[in-house]
């Protein structure tokens, strides 16, 4: 994590050194791309500090003065907080703000649904659901994501995390038995699957296998049942079956 931007003088396009550089690396930690991080503050670097300025509400002229710094550095401490709390809740595996959010969940899932800024169609229907982010088909509002839509890096972040702990943990905490007594692995591997399918599937049509396996407590027919649903025969089966087998073995990892 960069440490925070210490400056007299503004910087603007055309200035160079070490204090742009940690300008450059400090855009990158929150999320903003620069382009490359070479201590010049060249029309990426503008181009970043304007989408910056434009995101906290000033004024977009793309020089970083004492204003803008003041809103850089506490961007970065807000990052490393958070960076914080997600480690010392990983030694437990819960974290997030309710304190209750998986954490293996996380990375399983941005490793399979990639990390989308711009807007695109849903690659099994070549249609419907317009999705960007991290596999995200909703804005915070409900409303849906339209072609042409983008976003930042951090934007694509909190709202993957937004969502998993507001919209798809509490349904599968109230529909899943004995939710709370399942492990970190395996509500991790559990709220994976729910995100690529749907957090309803327990007791739903089509997911017969995986409820009963669930309601019986019946561990050592996970991994086939997990295998069960990768859309065989399809586009994206052997993308499905690597997925299946990553949650199984999250699941039955000694936690």
């Amino acid at each position: 994590m960069p440490s925070k931007l210490n400056i007299d003088e503004t910087l603007r396009q055309g200035a160079t050194g070490p204090k742009v550089k940690q300008l450059q690396d400090i855009l990158e930690a929150i999320g903003i791309d620069v382009g490359t991080p070479d201590g010049i503050f060249g029309a990426g670097t503008v181009s970043a500090v304007k989408q910056f300025q434009s995101k906290k509400g000033m004024e977009a002229d793309g020089a970083v003065g004492k204003g803008t710094q003041e809103a850089l550095n506490k961007a970065l401490d807000q990052i490393s907080s958070s960076s914080s709390s997600a480690s010392s809740g990983s030694m437990k595996g819960f974290g997030g703000t309710t304190g209750k959010l998986p954490l293996p969940a996380i990375p399983l899932v941005k490793e399979f649904e990639g990390c989308y800024l711009d807007a695109y169609v849903d690659p099994q229907s070549g249609n419907l659901p317009i999705t960007i982010g991290f596999g995200c088909t909703k804005k915070r509002d409900g409303s849906n994501w339209k072609l042409g839509d983008k976003i930042t890096k951090q934007e694509a972040e909190d709202l993957l995390m937004s969502q998993i702990e507001n919209q798809y943990l509490p349904i599968l905490q109230k529909r899943i038995p004995d939710w709370d007594k399942l492990n970190a692995n395996q509500q991790g591997a559990l709220l994976s699957f729910g995100y690529n399918l749907g957090p309803n599937f327990y007791g739903s049509d089509g997911f017969e296998s995986m409820t009963r396996v669930l309601k019986n407590k019946s561990w050592d027919e996970m991994e086939e049942t997990f295998l069960k649903y990768r859309s065989p025969g399809t586009s994206v089966e052997a993308g499905l079956k690597r997925r299946r087998q990553a949650e199984a073995n999250l699941f039955l990892a000694k936690s």
